[in-house]
């Protein structure tokens, strides 16, 4: 055997990449600890003030339900949500009664209180019903996706929703990833005004394999500025838009973390008739980081196998 053929034959042998798939693999009598916790932050100065914001942390159990589907146990909720018109608060636990409170800040008869005190109660009425129905994780109804469901429908497109701002991951690729490989998926954030920058796709990469899980890094940062003169006035707008996601798949086959950051600044100065008017400085951002934890069986608990092939 030459030295050449000795040296093909052993590159051939040799392990050939990092690859590895991004997917679930769940098991009869698979349980999970899942930890979710979302921030969100609005300001804006204007001629009418207004702020917002929205934090919610979720403890919650996942098992094993049916093939590619776990059932959703909520074990401890603390959300709390409001502007300049309204504050609610919902602590909740496993097995207590659910008792969110309502604040109202602007009194009856102020400007916008009918319509502030309608969304307050619909939110309200939501929350009283959070532990009706059944919440589900759905890993094979879309391949390639990991999907929230509560009463067989996608919280994504339910508002209001607990997990209605939840991030799990973009589209995933059927089969194999490498250290490199780039993912290109529509774009679409809860924080940008329509038309205010062009942005279509994010861009994200596979930055590591191996024991740690597989983890796929993204993002992007887009500045922005106008000016516009009319009838003697001029406005200058300039700001800017970041995002970034991160999510990681555990060696042993399931979401184990995913992470989103986004934060839009905008100014409006203006010059000339009702200059303060169209003066603005606004400031919105949200962050979230969901983990999933696989739990070890418990004591005397048969230890989940695969299903045998057929």
């Amino acid at each position: 055997m030459t030295a050449l053929t000795t040296a093909l034959l052993a590159a051939f042998l040799a392990p050939q990449d990092d690859a590895a798939e991004m997917k679930w693999t769940v098991l009869d009598g698979d349980r999970f600890d899942l930890k979710w916790t979302y921030t969100e932050q609005r300001k804006r100065e204007a001629q009418q003030d207004q702020a917002s914001h929205d934090k919610r942390d979720v403890e919650a159990e996942l098992a094993w339900k049916a093939e590619g589907i776990l059932t959703l146990t909520l074990k401890k909720v603390a959300w709390t949500t409001g502007n300049q018109d309204y504050e609610i608060t919902l602590l909740y636990a496993e097995g207590k009664k659910i008792d969110p409170r309502l604040q109202m800040k602007s009194a009856p008869g102020a400007p916008g209180y009918n319509n502030a005190k309608s969304e307050a109660d619909r939110l309200i009425e939501y929350m009283k019903k959070l532990t009706e129905g059944e919440f589900t994780v759905n890993t094979i109804e879309e391949k390639g996706r990991t999907i929230f469901m509560w009463n067989g429908g996608n919280v994504r497109q339910m508002t209001p929703s607990l997990f209605d701002k939840i991030f799990t991951h973009p589209l995933l690729p059927s089969g194999p990833v490498r250290v490199g490989q780039i993912f290109k998926d529509p774009f679409e954030v809860s924080n940008l005004p329509p038309g205010l920058v062009d942005v279509k796709q994010v861009e994200s990469k596979v930055t590591a394999t191996g024991d740690k899980g597989i983890i796929a890094k993204g993002g992007l940062t887009v500045p922005f500025g106008k000016t516009f003169t009319a009838q003697g006035q001029v406005q200058n707008m300039n700001g800017t838009f970041t995002y970034g996601i991160e999510w990681n798949y555990s060696p042993k086959q399931y979401l184990q973390k995913a992470a989103e950051e986004s934060k839009l600044t905008k100014k409006i100065d203006a010059k000339g008739k009702d200059a303060d008017f169209y003066k603005e400085n606004l400031n919105h951002s949200y962050s979230q980081v969901l983990t999933i934890k696989k739990k070890d069986p418990k004591p005397g608990e048969k230890k989940p196998e695969k299903p045998a092939e057929k």
